[in-house]
């Protein structure tokens, strides 16, 4: 089952708190994002570019594929997991398809 908006703001809540991050500016900062952008994504209101996936997990420290299942974009259980592919500076990732 995917993660609902309020499962994937409430994880992010809880990460944060582990990672001893205190607000959602701090954690854009070392996610090389902004915060209306960090948290339109963990509302589940946008999805994130590809290419800010690697800096989110990275801020997060958590793999990519985690981060997608805890933003609600992959279903652990059913979908496939997701492509990644890097070719010198492009990056090509394959959304899972929406069921």
């Amino acid at each position: 089952m995917r993660a609902t908006p309020e499962q994937s703001s409430a994880w992010l809540r809880s990460r944060m708190d582990v990672l001893g991050i205190t607000s959602l500016e701090e954690l854009a900062e070392r996610c090389n994002s902004d915060k209306g952008n960090l948290s339109r994504i963990f509302r589940q209101q946008q999805r994130p570019r590809v290419d800010a996936l690697e800096f989110i997990a990275h801020g997060l420290e958590i793999g990519v594929y985690e981060t997608l299942v805890r933003i609600g974009a992959v279903d652990p259980v059913r979908d496939t997991v997701p492509t990644v592919t890097k070719k010198g500076q492009t990056v090509t990732f394959t959304w899972p398809r929406i069921r």
